[in-house]
């Protein structure tokens, strides 16, 4: 339960980091951990005119691989049913913005990077 506790708080951390590195490169946010029964999304911002799902991965360090190892296309094709929940639950915000991208940002140790449209 402890390990479950801390790698819960470890990724909040690492959504956190995530969060200001967007917003210092100018996206806005509008939301975390859009949560519904398909899965969950980390982050949700705008970048101009786009509305972009964020999939953050967060490791302290590679003795088990880097962050970039962890999205499958597996899991890209769930943030993607995801998004498409959350606008069909999001009326407003899916005329706001006809354009959307998947990124992520995977963090290892104290690197960020950013890559925009990964699906």
């Amino acid at each position: 339960m402890k390990v479950k506790i801390e790698n819960y708080n470890k990724g909040r951390s690492g959504e956190e980091l995530a969060k200001k590195y967007l917003t210092e490169k100018g996206l806005m946010w509008i939301e975390s951990n859009f949560l519904c029964d398909v899965g969950e999304i980390d982050l949700i911002m705008t970048d101009n005119d786009w509305l972009v799902f964020v999939e953050v991965k967060y490791k302290s360090d590679d003795m088990f691989g880097i962050p970039e190892e962890m999205i499958s296309s597996w899991k890209v094709s769930q943030i993607r049913k995801v998004a498409q929940i959350y606008l069909m639950k999001k009326p407003a915000i899916s005329k706001k913005y006809i354009k959307y991208r998947i990124d992520a940002v995977c963090i290892l140790g104290e690197k960020i990077t950013h890559y925009p449209n990964i699906q």
